[in-house]
């Protein structure tokens, strides 16, 4: 159980690392803001990854993503994917990527199942075996290895782990 910070309300329904109810996330997001941001940041901070996107002026300007991050000199990404190394940006383009996959049994627990024709049989016949879950097949699951957004509760959190590690295929 946790209170709200702002309302000082009591409830299992708040986090105690955030430290505010929805409600007031919702209805007051300037004073509920930076009470949760401390979270995020510590979050970030156990990668090794900068707290907000880097604004440099001096520095290279990302266009890969919506952060249009300007990263300083031997300084990263917000994503942790690219780096400024002696002027020139290094690690992920348009065109290479980090990422790590491997076959997941049907039906999966993907979060988008009750869009998955193998998961759900939607779109039968003609995008799925059989009108329910098709079990004894897979489906391929990627997943990249870093991400511009920053949701606190990611469930993909432990691929954060592989983005800082020396890419294997000369990325």
């Amino acid at each position: 159980m946790a209170e709200c910070k702002l309302c000082n309300i009591a409830s299992n329904d708040i986090s105690k690392e955030i430290g505010v109810c929805l409600k007031c996330i919702r209805e007051r997001p300037a004073d509920a803001l930076p009470i949760a941001m401390p979270a995020h940041v510590r979050s970030r901070a156990a990668f090794g990854l900068p707290e907000k996107p880097p604004k440099d002026p001096q520095g290279i300007p990302c266009t890969i993503c919506v952060n249009e991050c300007k990263i300083p000199e031997n300084g990263m990404g917000y994503c942790g994917l690219r780096r400024n190394e002696r002027g020139k940006l290094k690690g992920v383009s348009p065109k290479k990527g980090r990422l790590s996959w491997y076959h997941d049994p049907l039906p999966t627990n993907c979060v988008g199942d009750w869009v998955c024709a193998g998961g759900t049989g939607t779109g039968y016949p003609e995008y799925a075996y059989c009108s329910g879950p098709e079990y004894g097949y897979k489906n391929l699951a990627v997943f990249f290895h870093a991400c511009s957004f920053n949701c606190l509760y990611c469930q993909n959190w432990h691929f954060r782990k592989e983005t800082l590690k020396p890419p294997s295929f000369g990325c």
